[in-house]
């Protein structure tokens, strides 16, 4: 691949290596004095330091913010960042008027491809997405790329955003017969339906900025809930037992990575595996996943880490279902056969394996009715089971748990909880279920330990103020209705005659276990993916 930008060079042996020329991206920062230095001589913008006549030699502890002036659009700005407003804001002044990009919504900071004229400060561009509501009651949004040519960034601004690195695992050479290994999968059917959109006007604008024009990867829409499942074991797992590197960049939900994972652990691999690289940007309801890892921030969802982060190993669990046990598809009307292994179904995921009233809400809202409201369908389904029309107390399900643990030696002991009552019971491997439902306090991003979230026989209104302590960040998990703890594994052994209590949920998907049935799930020792995070 050539230069990434038109007027630079990488030279030679750019095949190998990165294919950001260092001038524009390696180079280490100046500090902001030392950029004053040596660009105030110009008489392009004014000393900033003057107008705080001794700033620096004020106390360290209320030294005010000194403005850096720059250029935005061509026109004459000062630059303020402030890392603590909103989450970090950078705030851009002129005669008559302010504006403020939120850190929340910027992708990164690269060199402006037109290169700087003698004698001018090196521009750039913020590359940035900016979305936009038709109407308040709609969920559905809109999103545009927008990247602001700017000069003269303040440096604790640049240190924060600036791409200072080739994401070389979107850089890949393609295959003999042409074809190529980064690939984006335009999930249709995930969330409100916001992926096409998306890729169309916001992603393909961002990889052309780096360079990466349509050229360079394969573009994959989805035509039925099973596309991703399909494409994962005919696309992925051939080219990934060949040792080949591919990055797959997924507009989904986290059902599509579920997908994606277990098609690749559920078939067959060979010794040279070498495991895809998943980027996510979070087109879901719930984007448990992203949530908990940092993707899902502001407009970007995700887009941002794909250009700045790290491919990690994505931990999974693995749940293991009685003979007999179905998925259910189609608003439930319709039942699949789950994968088996030793006569028993088999599941894998990396959110959350649930039963009870988690489990029931999102089946019961996985609808073309419910679905229109976003997220929102979660709470509308929750109210529903919890307070139902006919005015009766809502359903406390029955069932033996059982708790896989180790003690203080490691050694691993089962330990059964008396009580055979739930409302509410999660396995899960993440802290978010929601932007700001947070279930799981202890869980730190990607670190592979399965907690239990438990309530035993309580009221609606019990079940409902716990939810709500975790929606405002937490607390539920110290209640003494609440039992939690990390765990190795879990077994539920159900006691429920009708068919709609013997619900499961796993990452989304919805499993019908059969009467007298059981499950187990435990920690996966076999994870198939990186996740750039």
């Amino acid at each position: 691949m050539g230069s990434f930008y038109h007027g630079g060079d990488v030279g030679a042996d750019s095949s190998s290596a990165s294919v950001f020329p260092h001038h524009v991206f390696s180079e280490p920062f100046l500090s902001l004095f030392s950029i004053l230095q040596r660009y105030s001589h110009h008489g392009s913008f004014s000393h900033p330091f003057h107008r705080f006549g001794g700033w620096f030699d004020m106390p360290a502890l209320i030294m005010p913010v000194p403005p850096v002036t720059g250029t935005a659009l061509g026109s004459d700005v000062s630059f303020v960042y402030d890392k603590e407003k909103d989450g970090g804001t950078l705030i851009l002044s002129w005669d008559g008027g302010e504006d403020h990009i939120h850190d929340k919504d910027v992708i990164g900071v690269i060199h402006d491809p037109r290169g700087a004229r003698k004698n001018e400060v090196q521009p750039q561009l913020i590359l940035r997405v900016v979305s936009s509501q038709s109407a308040p009651e709609i969920t559905k949004m809109r999103f545009a790329f927008e990247p602001l040519p700017v000069t003269n960034l303040p440096q604790n601004y640049l240190e924060a955003h600036m791409i200072t690195r080739s994401p070389e695992y979107l850089y890949l050479d393609p295959n003999k017969d042409g074809s190529r290994n980064l690939h984006i999968v335009v999930s249709t059917r995930s969330g409100v339906g916001e992926a096409q959109q998306y890729y169309d006007d916001v992603l393909s604008e961002a990889l052309s900025a780096i360079d990466l024009n349509r050229e360079t990867y394969q573009v994959h829409v989805t035509e039925s809930e099973k596309s991703i499942s399909e494409l994962a074991e005919k696309v992925f797992l051939p080219r990934a037992n060949d040792g080949i590197a591919q990055t797959v960049l997924l507009l989904s939900g986290d059902g599509g990575i579920v997908d994606t994972v277990n098609a690749l652990l559920l078939s067959s691999r060979e010794e040279k595996y070498l495991k895809p690289t998943i980027g996510l940007i979070s087109m879901g309801t719930g984007n448990a996943l992203a949530n908990s890892t940092g993707l899902n921030r502001g407009a970007t969802r995700g887009l941002s880490s794909i250009f700045r982060g790290v491919p990690q190993n994505l931990p999974t669990f693995k749940t293991h279902f009685s003979p007999g046990s179905v998925f259910l598809t189609d608003e439930g009307r319709r039942t699949e056969p789950l994968r088996s292994e030793s006569g028993h179904g088999i599941v894998h995921g990396v959110v959350v394996c649930s039963w009870a009233l988690h489990a029931s809400l999102v089946a019961d809202s996985d609808t073309t009715a419910y679905r229109r409201y976003g997220a929102q369908r979660f709470q509308m389904a929750a109210k529903a089971l919890m307070a139902p029309d006919d005015g009766s107390d809502p359903h406390v399900f029955n069932g033996r748990i059982t708790l896989y643990k180790s003690d203080e030696r490691g050694e691993e002991y089962a330990e059964e909880i008396p009580e055979t009552k739930t409302s509410y019971i999660v396995a899960t491997l993440v802290s978010n279920f929601e932007e700001k439902l947070l279930i799981s306090p202890d869980s730190k991003p990607l670190d592979g330990q399965l907690r239990v979230l438990r309530f035993g026989d309580l009221s609606g209104a019990d079940v409902m103020r716990l939810i709500g302590m975790a929606l405002r960040g937490g607390g539920h998990e110290r209640d003494e209705m609440a039992y939690y703890a990390p765990i190795n594994g879990l077994k539920i052994q159900f006691d429920e005659p009708d068919a709609r209590w013997r619900r499961v949920c796993v990452d989304g998907k919805i499993v019908r276990v059969e009467e007298g049935g059981w499950l187990e799930v435990r920690r996966g020792h076999e994870d198939v993916v990186n996740l750039i995070a």
